[in-house]
């Protein structure tokens, strides 16, 4: 049995809605900016810079993400959810043929998500996303 692998990325707020649209919707909403200070992670499996971006879509979210590795490699990602459990369907770029990502996403308390990532059906990591108290910093432990 392989040992499961965790690691941390932190993400500072960037811009945010005003308070009270925050409020609203939920702590998750709005821009983050990664901050590579504070990633703990296998060398090369965490990103060195990125934003995320999340919005209100609807009744659901819709989550941009733009991230650069180590190597200097680009990634961008976007998926447009609810927050219900079930699986979306992730686009990816670059794309990798064949491969077909899915996350699903539920709500843990007002400021903590659980999600996770499927690669052809098969699950490849669970992601706890968590919002600080003060909503100005993203944590996410992945497994």
């Amino acid at each position: 049995m392989n040992p499961i692998k965790a690691f941390c990325v932190v993400l500072a707020l960037g811009t945010l809605a005003p308070c009270g649209l925050v409020q609203a919707q939920d702590a998750l909403v709005g821009s983050w900016v990664l901050d590579p200070a504070q990633n703990q992670g296998p060398p090369g499996m965490v990103p060195t810079a990125g934003t995320a971006t999340v919005t209100a879509a609807g009744a659901g979210r819709y989550t941009s993400v733009s991230e650069v590795s180590i190597g200097g490699a680009t990634g961008h990602s976007e998926i447009t959810y609810s927050v219900d459990g079930k699986d979306y369907a992730v686009t990816m770029t670059p794309t990798q043929p064949g491969a077909a990502i899915t996350q699903s996403m539920e709500r843990v308390s007002d400021t903590a998500w659980k999600s996770n990532l499927k690669l052809n059906g098969q699950l490849m990591a669970t992601v706890m996303t968590e919002v600080s108290s003060d909503g100005n910093t993203l944590t996410q432990m992945t497994t």
